[in-house]
C-alpha cells in the first residue's frame, strides 16, 4: 500500500485559490483507474472509531458503503451516531466549545464559516499536508480551505444549483429557457396565463429560499466580502441586496409563487415537481436522483434568475468534510478511516453509479447528472463557487426570515429587511445566535 500520489499543493497555492474567489468552473482531468490502494491504511486494529453526523448523510449510499468496506477489510469498528438537525446544531457545538464533553473521533459536517463555532484551530487536524489534497478538484479544495488549512476530507454529492425546470411544460408552450432576468419575468407570465404556477417555493422553513445563489455573483468580490466581514460594508450599501429581496416580494405579488406558497415545505417539493402545476424549482441537480420520487429525465437545469447577476447564475456544491478531532485517543485510527475513504482505489468503489460531479481529479466511478451534462456549456458562463454559505462570517440561511415577512407585510421596507438581515448576521458572527 505504498504507491503515492506525488504531492504538489502547498499553502501559497490555497492562498491564491481564496484570493481569486476560487473561480475554477470545471476541471477536465486525466483519470486513471486503479486496482491496487494507493496510500497506506489498515495500519491500525481493533479499534472502535465514533463518528457523528447529520442522520440523512450519513445514510447515503457511498458513505454506508465506504464504512461497510472499512470494517470488512480492517476489522476496526466504526460506532456511528446518527443525530437530527437540531442535535447537530445544539449538541454539537456544545461537545467542541468544552474541554471536558466527550467528542466524536470523526465528525461529518459542513465547512467555512459553519465551523466557526466548533473552535477548529483547537480542534480539528491540519490535513494540508496530505497525500490526498493534490486530488482534489478545485471546486472541493476550496470547501476544504479554514483559515488557509485543509480541515477535512469532503466527502458527498457534488451538486451544481440554479432552476430545475419541467422540460415538458415548457415546450407545450414553445418557451426557451431565459437569457436574461428580465426575459425570465416574461415566461413566468406566460406560465401564469396558462394556468400553471411558474415556480414551487418549499416556504415554510425560511433555509429553502435560496438567497445565497445570487448573492455569490458579488461576494466573489475581494472587496464587498472583505468589507462585510470587516463590517466596512452593510447588506444596505449594496444595490444588488435590495434586488434579490425585491424579486421575491414581486414574484409573490404577481402569484407567481402560486397562491398557497407560504404552505409550501421540503416535504412536498417532489410531489409539486411530479405533478405538473408547477414549471420550475431553485434548487440543485442531484436532488432529482436523491430526493425526487419523479421522473427525473422530465427535468432540465437552466441558471437561477433571483433578481441578479442579469444572466442568472449557477451555484457550485457546498461539501460535507470528515473532520478529524486532533486531541482524540483515537487519532491514528481516525486518519487511518480518512485516509482509506480519500484513496482512488476505495472511492471509485464507494461512488460507483452516484450522481455527482468528481469532487477528486481521478473519480470515474461516478456519473454526472443529465441536467449537468445538458446544461454544461450555460453552467460554464454563469457559475460560482459557494462563497456566501463559506466565507461570509455569520451568514445564515434562516435569515431569509426576514425576507418572508418582507414578502408578506406591505409596511415593511425592504431596507429594513435588509437591516434586520444584517444585524442578525452581525450578531451571529461576534458569538451571539439572534
Amino acid at each position: 500500500m505504498k504507491k503515492h500520489i506525488g504531492r504538489s499543493v502547498c499553502l501559497v497555492a490555497i492562498a491564491a485559490l481564496l484570493l481569486t474567489g476560487c473561480g475554477q468552473k470545471k476541471e477536465t482531468v486525466s483519470v486513471t483507474a486503479f486496482e491496487t490502494p494507493q496510500y497506506e491504511w489498515g495500519t491500525v486494529s481493533n479499534r472502535t472509531i465514533t463518528i457523528w453526523g447529520d442522520d440523512t448523510d450519513l445514510k447515503r449510499p457511498y458513505q454506508k458503503k465506504a464504512f461497510e468496506r472499512y470494517q470488512e477489510i480492517t476489522g476496526n469498528t466504526l460506532e456511528i451516531r446518527y443525530l437530527s438537525k437540531q442535535e447537530m446544531s445544539e449538541e454539537v457545538p456544545a461537545a467542541f466549545q468544552s474541554n471536558t464533553a466527550q467528542k466524536p473521533d470523526i465528525l461529518l459536517s459542513y465547512g467555512g464559516i459553519n465551523l466557526d463555532n466548533l473552535k477548529p484551530e483547537e480542534n480539528f487536524y491540519d490535513f494540508t499536508g496530505a497525500q490526498w489534497v493534490e486530488d482534489l478538484t478545485d471546486t472541493a479544495l476550496n470547501q476544504t480551505i479554514y483559515n488557509g488549512k485543509v480541515i477535512g476530507l469532503p466527502h458527498g454529492e457534488a451538486s451544481v444549483s440554479g432552476m430545475l425546470y419541467n422540460k415538458k411544460i415548457f415546450k407545450a408552450y414553445d418557451l426557451e429557457i431565459p437569457r436574461t432576468q428580465e426575459e425570465f419575468m416574461q415566461v413566468c407570465a406566460v406560465l401564469y396565463e396558462k394556468g400553471v404556477t411558474p415556480v414551487y417555493l418549499p416556504n415554510e422553513g425560511s433555509t429553502m429560499l435560496l438567497c445565497q445563489f445570487p448573492m455569490d455573483s458579488f461576494t466573489s468580490k475581494s472587496e464587498i466580502l472583505e468589507g462585510l466581514n470587516n463590517n466596512t460594508l452593510s447588506y444596505t450599501d449594496i444595490p444588488e441586496m435590495k434586488t434579490i429581496v425585491q424579486w421575491y416580494r414581486t414574484i409573490a405579488q404577481k402569484g407567481y409563487f402560486g397562491d398557497s406558497y407560504a404552505d409550501n415545505n421540503w416535504e412536498g417539493m417532489s410531489s409539486a415537481m411530479s405533478s405538473e402545476r408547477y414549471a420550475m424549482m431553485i434548487c440543485w441537480d442531484t436532488w432529482l436522483y436523491t430526493d425526487f420520487e419523479g421522473d427525473a429525465s422530465q427535468f432540465g437545469l437552466m441558471p437561477a434568475f433571483i433578481g441578479v447577476p442579469e444572466e442568472g447564475c449557477f451555484e457550485g456544491p457546498n461539501q460535507m468534510l470528515l473532520l478529524a478531532s486532533k486531541n482524540s485517543v483515537n487519532l491514528d485510527a481516525a486518519l487511518d478511516l480518512i485516509t482509506f475513504m480519500a484513496d482512488p482505489y476505495n472511492y471509485n468503489i464507494d461512488y460507483e453509479g452516484i450522481y455527482t460531479a468528481p469532487i477528486f481529479k481521478n473519480q470515474v466511478g461516478s456519473i454526472s447528472t443529465p441536467q449537468y451534462v445538458e446544461a454544461d456549456r450555460l453552467i460554464e458562463q454563469h457559475f460560482y463557487d459557494s462563497v456566501t454559505w463559506l466565507r461570509l462570517k455569520g451568514f445564515s440561511q434562516v435569515d431569509a426570515a426576514y425576507i418572508q415577512r418582507y414578502m408578506q407585510e406591505t409596511d415593511y421596507t425592504a431596507d429594513a429587511c435588509l437591516r434586520d438581515m444584517d444585524n442578525a448576521r452581525k450578531s451571529r458572527a461576534a458569538g451571539n445566535e439572534p
